[in-house]
């Protein structure tokens, strides 16, 4: 009888691993809320163990198509953990998990993804990540980062080069995920700063020294005088 009930329960166990290995992606994203945690797609293939999200985009970061798969536990436990990865030899490698809930977020993300629209009136064209971990409450507050990014700006700023970009280490600041970026010279600075919702504020700063023509150019370009240069600010929302 013993030995009946413990095939009965092995069966039963092997049965909820096998509709789970080939339970559809497409469903598994739309019943988990993915796209509450800003995961989209044009088109969804696969399982939950292997699945391919087609032109997948996070919030307004394009992630071209990537390999995925869902943790099955998170499912059952109501929250979601999506591993993806991507080896596109022209977009570049990208990898790491993103999380639904408790707390939500992404963690140990590296590579490159392009940014639409950039940062505002700040023409970010690429960003990079390395490690990059930021997560969030359910108020939108910022609970862990760590890691860093890199925002590269591809078209001169005053006649400007920072297409080797800008990068810096990523924090928590009251409440708020932050990036405090700097060139390699220091001479221009980044601090970005974002809540839970995807609402950013962005301070770029350029030390001058003294040059009346680049400080000319910058303030043609909306940038205000002041005590660390000069100095754009602009908001917006991945």
């Amino acid at each position: 009888m013993i030995a009946r009930r413990r095939w009965i329960i092995a069966g039963a166990v092997l049965a909820l691993l096998l509709l789970l290995a080939t339970f559809p992606m497409r469903l598994a994203l739309a019943w988990s809320g993915a796209t509450d945690a800003g995961v989209t797609a044009r088109e969804v293939r696969g399982s939950i163990w292997s699945g391919e999200l087609v032109e997948a985009r996070l919030g307004a970061l394009p992630l071209g198509t990537v390999r995925a798969s869902l943790s099955p536990l998170a499912l059952l436990g109501g929250s979601v953990e999506l591993a993806f990865s991507r080896t596109d030899e022209r977009l570049g490698a990208l990898a790491g998990r993103l999380y639904g809930s408790d707390p939500r977020g992404v963690s140990n993300v590296s590579g490159t993804t392009s940014m639409a629209g950039g940062l505002g009136a700040v023409p970010v064209d690429r960003i990079s990540f390395e490690g990059a971990t930021v997560r969030f409450d359910d108020a939108g507050k910022c609970v862990v980062a760590g890691g860093r990014i890199r925002l590269v700006v591809s078209a001169p700023i005053a006649g400007l080069d920072l297409s080797r970009g800008l990068s810096g280490p990523l924090s928590c600041a009251n409440g708020r995920a932050q990036a405090a970026l700097a060139s390699q010279s220091g001479m221009e600075r980044l601090t970005l700063s974002f809540d839970g919702s995807g609402a950013y504020r962005a301070q770029f700063a350029i030390n001058v020294d003294r040059d009346p023509a680049m400080a000319a150019a910058l303030a043609a370009l909306g940038f205000k005088a002041g005590s660390g240069g000069f100095v754009l600010a602009t908001t917006g929302r991945f």
